[in-house]
């Protein structure tokens, strides 16, 4: 296998961030190289590190996880998005889709959907890389 795809997760639960990072350590080809607990250390993160791919939580003490997805996409960042969320609400979900995620998993997070979702972007970033 190649270059492992990089990865930061931005949630503000730390036991669910752990739960997390320990789910992506045991899916080969990826690598957690950041976690973050609030919104400012996730766009530092994403800035400095530029991942290729972001875990973010919507709802943060200061805000949403979608907002930070329109600075991102605005910005012109190239990092993808996987929105992992409680958010049933059609209207988040739909957001989200329009705003450019790449997949959306509801908490709680089960190891075998977060491994289908970065199986399925693997896939995605193989068939880009054909072109």
């Amino acid at each position: 296998m190649g270059t492992p795809i990089t990865v930061v997760i931005a949630e503000d639960d730390q036991q669910i961030a752990e739960i997390q990072r320990r789910f992506v350590d045991k899916i080969e080809g990826f690598e957690i190289i950041g976690i973050a607990h609030g919104l400012d250390e996730a766009r530092d993160l994403v800035e400095v590190l530029k991942p290729q791919l972001l875990l973010l939580d919507n709802q943060f003490p200061t805000g949403t996880g979608l907002e930070l997805l329109r600075e991102l996409r605005a910005s012109g960042s190239s990092t993808d998005v996987i929105l992992v969320t409680a958010a049933k609400e059609v209207d988040t979900l739909r957001t989200a889709m329009h705003s450019g995620i790449f997949d959306y998993i509801l908490n709680p997070v089960v190891f075998e959907r977060l491994q289908a979702s970065l199986g399925n972007y693997s896939s995605h970033l193989d068939t880009l890389a054909e072109r």
